[in-house]
């Protein structure tokens, strides 16, 4: 478990950063939450938008704040609170950027970053 205080503290270069930002985020993306993002977004959609910008921010924000709404339901109250973590949009937002990295890696082969 990554805590966001350990998140919020860490000392790196920007892959690293990068790096760490996917790893906190990834630990609430659970399989109900990468399932829903699959469903959501095709694997075409996801890696093109990856290769346009890692950050997936070519998808309109519009789309990524409806899907945090909608994986609410999955996440897990208890491991949130136990790193530290609010809850908001924003949270949400990065959970399933994370989980769409995911799926990415998965269907590149490549490991997520």
């Amino acid at each position: 478990m990554i805590t966001r205080k350990q998140y919020l503290d860490f000392q790196g270069d920007a892959d690293a950063k990068r790096t760490m930002h996917q790893a906190f985020y990834t630990q609430f993306a659970n399989k109900s939450v990468v399932s829903y993002i699959a469903g959501k977004f095709s694997p075409e959609e996801l890696v093109n938008a990856h290769r346009e910008d890692p950050a997936l921010n070519t998808i309109p924000l519009q789309r990524w704040d409806d899907a945090a709404r909608a994986i609410y339901p999955w996440i897990d109250d208890e491991l949130v609170k136990s790193t530290g973590q609010f809850w908001s949009l924003n949270a949400g937002v990065c959970t399933c950027k994370a989980a769409a990295n995911i799926l990415i890696s998965r269907a590149l082969a490549i490991p997520v970053a």
